[in-house]
């Protein structure tokens, strides 16, 4: 079973990713957190193969938390979103897959389903 992060600090974007999630990843193993405090505590039992971050996300600056998250479980996969386009290069050298805001539920999918494809390969 695929776990899937969704840290959001907007309860309504968190309840739309949770729900389009499930209709197209199949996946009901969402756990949605509001800040950093809330992300650290649910990643520590069991970590989730994939965390979709908001870049404004209550507690730490985005990159510098993905950063530690990667050191912390380095297969992890992470995906930054954010409404401004030039947080794109810190994403990157965050070791994050950028996303936008904007971007179309589709787009957001295909992204998705390549990352957990891949990281299903590396636990292989």
């Amino acid at each position: 079973m695929t776990r899937i992060l969704i840290g959001d600090p907007d309860p309504a974007t968190r309840k739309a990713l949770a729900s389009l999630l499930q209709r197209k990843v199949a996946s009901n193993a969402l756990i949605e957190v509001e800040n950093i405090e809330t992300l650290i505590r649910q990643s520590s039992d069991i970590p989730p193969d994939l965390l979709l971050l908001d870049w404004k996300l209550d507690g730490s600056p985005a990159p510098e938390m993905c950063k530690l998250i990667q050191r912390a479980y380095p297969l992890l996969k992470t995906i930054l979103f954010s409404v401004d386009a030039n947080d794109a290069i810190a994403a990157r050298e965050a070791g994050a897959t950028f996303i936008h805001k904007g971007a179309s539920p589709d787009e957001l999918i295909a992204i998705l389903k390549l990352l957990l494809s891949q990281q299903s390969e590396i636990k292989s």
